[in-house]
Formats: structure tokens, C-alpha cells, sequence
């Protein structure tokens, strides 16, 4: 039975990597994260749980921050690249059924997800709730082609600023291009909030596409 704090999906990635680079800390790290995930939890800002589905990319980045403290900085943004990688490897058999080139129902379903959102998050503000979530434009620039949207008041980098994170964070923000990357898509991004950028800008294409050839070169941030 799962009985520790933090995310079952992540905690057991992170207990993972414990036990092949931290095999004799394991112990000792899993139970100070546990203590830290509680900790970090009284720092939630208010993103409406469990009904806001992005409210889970808090609990993300309160693992890596949990784990990232209880090892003493040694689980950190390059560990949790290794971390990733064994997630995004439990994800590869989507590549089989998804091409990003030829489906189009996959972003017909980023759209119903991230209008739905945005209507969720326009009915809660007004009555005062979600106060802290992500603000969504929906295709701003737009784009015909693949699916666009932009992320502005990012919660998660306001976390990092203020507790000294912001070294750590990047490692997480590029995990958006490992993910899109099993779907043969390209994330065409030009901006962060944790680099500086005013908001995180999110365009998804077939990998294979004009616009993702076009940006070939262009940095995975």
C-alpha cells in the first residue's frame, strides 16, 4: 500500500533512481522528501485541486523540490532528466498509435481540453476561486496549423523565484518537447517565464511539418 505523501506516479520514478545511483540513502531520502512534500504542501497556492487537472503539475514540481532537498541537491535538474526519461519510455508504445504528421484528432482533443480549461478558469475567477492557476490565451498568434496556445502567470515559477529554485525548474519545463517528441510532434517554443520570458508559448506540429523543419535549430527551452 502506498502510504507516503508524495505522487505515487513520480515518488515511485524517484525511488527508482534511489535505488540505482542511492541505493544506501534510499531510506533516509524517501522519508525526508515525504516530510518535505507535506511541507511544501502548506505552500499550495490556490489552484482549485483536484477539479483543476493543471493543479497536478504542482504536485510535480513539489516532488522534484521534495526529493531535490532530502538528497542534499544530489537528485537534482540533470537526475530528473534521467527520471524523465524512464517515464517518457513507459509512454513510448503512444508513438504506435499517434503520429502527430497524419492525426488529427490529437489536437482536436488539446482543444477541447484547453477550452474547457479556460472556461473553468474564467467561471472560478469570477467568484473569486483559482486565483493563482495559469492564465490561457488560446492560438493568440494565429496559427492554421497544429495547436497553439500560451500559459501566462505561471505558478509553478512564481514558486521557484521566491524559494530559489530557478536553476532547477528549466529541467522540468523541457520535459513538454520529450513528451511531444513520443507523438512525432514538435514543441515550437520561444519563451519561458522562468528565463524571463512574459509567458510560456506552446505550439505543437507533426515533426515532419514546414513549420517544424523551419525551426529545426531553434533551442528546446
Amino acid at each position: 500500500m502506498w502510504n507516503k505523501s508524495y505522487p505515487k506516479s513520480w515518488g515511485r520514478l524517484f525511488e527508482k533512481y534511489c535505488d540505482v545511483y542511492l541505493s544506501g540513502r534510499k531510506e533516509e531520502i524517501c522519508l525526508l522528501a515525504d516530510k518535505e512534500y507535506k511541507r511544501l504542501l502548506t505552500q499550495m497556492p490556490d489552484l482549485g485541486g483536484k477539479e483543476n487537472g493543471m493543479a497536478e503539475n504542482m504536485a510535480t514540481w513539489f516532488s522534484i523540490v521534495a526529493f531535490y532537498e532530502a538528497s542534499d541537491h544530489e537528485i537534482d535538474g540533470k537526475a530528473f532528466q534521467i527520471i524523465h526519461g524512464w517515464h517518457v519510455d513507459s509512454l513510448k508504445f503512444l508513438g504506435k498509435i499517434v503520429d502527430a504528421n497524419k492525426n488529427k484528432w490529437p489536437y482536436k482533443l488539446f482543444e477541447k481540453i484547453y477550452s474547457k480549461y479556460e472556461r473553468q478558469v474564467r467561471e472560478h475567477q469570477a467568484k473569486g476561486e483559482w486565483k493563482d492557476t495559469w492564465g490561457i490565451k488560446i492560438n493568440p498568434d494565429n496559427r492554421t496549423e497544429g495547436y497553439s496556445f500560451h500559459l501566462i502567470g505561471c505558478p509553478i515559477a512564481k514558486h521557484a523565484k521566491e524559494h530559489g529554485y530557478e536553476e532547477l525548474l528549466p529541467y522540468l519545463c523541457k520535459t513538454d518537447h520529450s513528451l511531444a517528441h513520443v507523438l512525432h510532434a514538435k514543441l515550437i517554443r520561444t519563451q519561458i517565464e522562468i528565463l524571463g520570458g512574459g509567458y510560456c508559448d506552446y505550439w505543437y506540429v507533426g515533426d515532419k511539418s514546414e513549420a517544424a523543419l523551419s525551426n529545426a535549430d531553434l533551442e528546446e527551452i
